[in-house]
């Protein structure tokens, strides 16, 4: 099987399959990255992504907080209370979505810079 192109694995990734085949899952569960593919038995121990996805789910959140909380400040029809609650809500059901498709994305630009460098 050739190696796809960098793209083509970052969209797997980011989708939670393997970045080689595209079918078999790149996760064992929520964020435990499989040894091996099921699909196409690609090995992806060693292939860790560390802080990276943290980081970006945490930039990615910031730019859906930040409007929503000046949108929210702006019209001034919530209470603090309920701006705080509405706030946190939002924050932890988009941190729970985004960051295992980062995490995907980070393995496989690591995967991807590996087989690059072979």
């Amino acid at each position: 099987m050739t190696t796809p192109s960098t793209t083509t694995a970052l969209l797997r990734g980011f989708l939670r399959k393997c970045p080689r085949c595209g079918a078999g899952a790149l996760f064992d569960g929520y964020l435990k990255r499989a040894d091996a593919c099921p699909h196409c038995a690609e090995n992806f121990v060693g292939v860790d992504a560390d802080d990276g996805p943290a980081w970006l789910t945490i930039g990615v959140v910031a730019h859906i907080i930040v409007p929503l909380l000046i949108f929210l400040e702006t019209r001034g029809t919530m209470s603090y209370g309920a701006e705080a609650a509405l706030l946190l809500s939002v924050t932890t059901i988009s941190t729970l979505l985004l960051l295992p498709l980062c995490k995907g994305f980070f393995i496989a630009a690591v995967w991807s810079l590996s087989k690059k460098s072979d």
